[in-house]
């Protein structure tokens, strides 16, 4: 009996916690673009599901040389993330936030949250300005 109810804690656990940890996928373009750019988008795609990351950033790269638009962005960026290009990630998920213009999928990516963070306004502490030391009149 212990059995079965451990089976079936673990088993739930693992249901709930299975969309904690869903990878994200790529996301579509926006309706109405050149057709070489969605041309290139769908080849990303294809190339991105196969775990060929390299060949999915080169035609999600040339889709925003073509069309630029946040969903580019943010499919480079997830491709070099899963390709193991951090730095060059962060620039790109920085670029899809920054034209996100409302897409709550951008914007509520976990990605997105890890590798863009909150600019944060820093208080600049102003050094005191050395003063001459003061002279008497006689010396």
């Amino acid at each position: 009996m212990r059995k079965i109810i451990f089976s079936i804690f673990v088993l739930g656990l693992f249901f709930i916690s299975a969309p904690l940890f869903a990878e994200e996928q790529p996301l579509p373009l926006p309706e109405g673009l050149n057709p070489e750019a969605s041309q290139h988008h769908n080849k990303g795609i294809e190339n991105f599901n196969q775990g060929n990351y390299k060949e999915a950033y080169q035609h999600f790269r040339n889709v925003l040389k073509i069309a630029p638009s946040a969903e580019g962005y943010f499919n480079g960026a997830l491709s070099l993330h899963k390709w193991g290009y951090p730095k060059e990630a962060a620039n790109f998920f920085y670029y899809a936030k920054k034209y996100a213009n409302g897409n709550e999928k951008i914007l509520q990516s976990d990605l997105v949250k890890q590798y863009v963070r909150p600019v944060q306004s820093k208080t600049r502490r102003r050094t005191p300005v050395p003063q001459a030391p003061f002279r008497s009149e006689g010396s």
